[in-house]
């Protein structure tokens, strides 16, 4: 009997909550570009011609500063310097600095905002910026793949950090852990405690043995060792046009599940990268969604439009960040690193900046019914006590339409007090309403500890999650 955790938030990226639906819709949301973009574009020497990966963008809980770390490569000015990782501050999220910092110091003496110099290296990954707060007193992790210098013989390092610009490693360069993977290696905190990480990479026998283009592969590792070797999770297949690549892929925690992200690589005249969604419950197997299309797409007009990301976007490698608006609307925050040119036109311009794509909290996806009136029965679960908290939206502002919640046994009977009659009708745009039957948001604590479904009768909707809030 499979246990679901409803005081975790129930996305619909994949069916593992639906039982049944009618006449309902799956439905993808782009986010929007912030109209600032870029927030930040490279300008001292020590970071070269532009901003090359994201690992990581978070509020730091200590002292509320908006933190952003990326690496520079080759800067020009800097030729000492191979690849180094490097941070820049903000007190809203928008407007960007360079802090002074004291680790590494440039030509003429001056601060910088380099936090960590990786040396003369060969090969190296992005870095990947994971907060754990139950690490204290260093909660801020870093985990890089790199290759000694001259080759491409990857090897996952773990660093650690009080304040995330000191770093310590765990074990020294070259002693790194072999993982059998290549480029564009990613890391996230996984379920498993034993290999509490999850790097997602290119497999490298796997790629020679079947002559595979890019694509992703798998496997977790603690700070001594691999587990097993890498499996793979995600590759193009016969619905996908045959010019598409998959360059790489990242996830983090979400509610109940794993949100990841992957960039195509689209090998056409005018090559261009955007990024897609995908979806886990376990991290071993992941599923795109269904319908495919682009998340978070280049901006349209190509190159001579002059847009920063009209030819590439790249998510940070961390999860989006929650904020909440005036009136209790709650936002996803999505930084990007964007450019104007892919593999195959590089020529043109190098340097990429910050960006930031706005979402709806839990907005990745919504079941809509539009043209006709629909349903969605879910699997059965047990009610933990608590409100019912609902993140839905009416559709088209035309005032008719509405949501309605009836709660029934596992044998799919209404509860009496319960029905689709007692519930009060939802008509607004909230990502946290409380769902009341006569204007009782306890009512549904009638059931508390009996296994249940919720069956949702949606009119012109998107319905995009729905949790337990327990009781305080």
């Amino acid at each position: 009997m499979t246990t679901r955790d409803v005081c975790k938030t129930q996305l619909f990226l994949d069916d593992e909550i639906i039982e049944q639906t009618v006449r309902l819709q799956r439905v993808i949301h782009q986010p929007q570009k912030h109209p600032l973009n870029p927030l930040y574009t490279v300008g001292a020497p020590w970071e070269g011609e532009g901003m090359v990966y994201l690992g990581g963008v978070y509020i730091d809980p200590k002292d509320q500063l908006w933190k952003a770390w990326y690496a520079t490569l080759y800067p020009p000015a800097y030729p000492e310097i191979t690849f180094a990782i490097c941070l820049i501050t903000s007190s809203d999220g928008i407007q960007w600095e360079r802090p002074e910092l004291d680790v590494y110091r440039g030509h003429n003496g001056e601060k910088t905002n380099i936090v960590l110099d990786m040396g003369k290296v060969g090969g190296t990954c992005a870095p990947t910026i994971i907060y754990e707060p139950e690490h204290e007193p260093t909660p801020w992790t870093l985990i890089i793949s790199s290759a000694v210098y001259g080759s491409w013989d990857y090897k996952a390092y773990i660093l650690r950090s009080a304040d995330g610009v000191h770093w310590e490693w765990e074990r020294p360069q070259p002693n790194g852990i072999a993982h059998g993977m290549g480029d564009r290696c990613t890391a996230l905190k996984g379920p498993d405690p034993e290999y509490p990480y999850l790097l997602l990479s290119r497999g490298l026998d796997d790629i020679r043995k079947w002559g595979l283009v890019r694509s992703v592969h798998r496997v977790a590792i603690n700070s001594e060792r691999a587990q097993g070797q890498p499996t793979r999770v995600l590759t193009p297949d016969l619905a996908d046009d045959p010019a598409g690549q998959i360059y790489h892929a990242h996830g983090f925690r979400y509610g109940d599940t794993y949100v990841g992200l992957f960039q195509w690589y689209w090998e056409t005249t005018d090559p261009y990268a955007e990024m897609e969604l995908i979806t886990s419950r376990d991290t071993i197997t992941w599923h795109r969604l269904s319908p495919r299309q682009a998340f978070l797409p280049r901006s349209p007009g190509g190159a001579a439009v002059g847009l920063f990301d009209c030819q590439a976007t790249d998510t940070a490698l961390s999860p989006p960040i929650r904020t909440t608006k005036p009136g209790g609307m709650e936002t996803l925050w999505l930084y990007y690193w964007g450019g104007q040119a892919m593999h195959g036109n590089r020529h043109l311009t190098y340097g990429r900046g910050l960006g930031l794509a706005q979402l709806r909290a839990d907005g990745f996806c919504s079941l809509r019914a539009h043209r006709f009136p629909g349903t969605l029965v879910t699997k059965p679960f047990v009610w933990p006590g608590g409100e019912l908290h609902v993140n839905a939206s009416v559709v088209g502002g035309g005032g008719n339409g509405g949501l309605w919640v009836e709660v029934l046994t596992e044998d799919l009977e209404p509860i009496s007090g319960l029905t689709r009659e007692d519930a009060d009708v939802f008509q607004r745009d909230s990502t946290q309403h409380v769902y009341t039957w006569q204007q009782d948001a306890g009512a549904i604590n009638t059931v508390t500890g009996q296994r249940v479904r919720l069956k949702f009768f949606l009119e012109h909707v998107d319905l995009y999650s729905f949790r337990c809030q327990p009781e305080r």
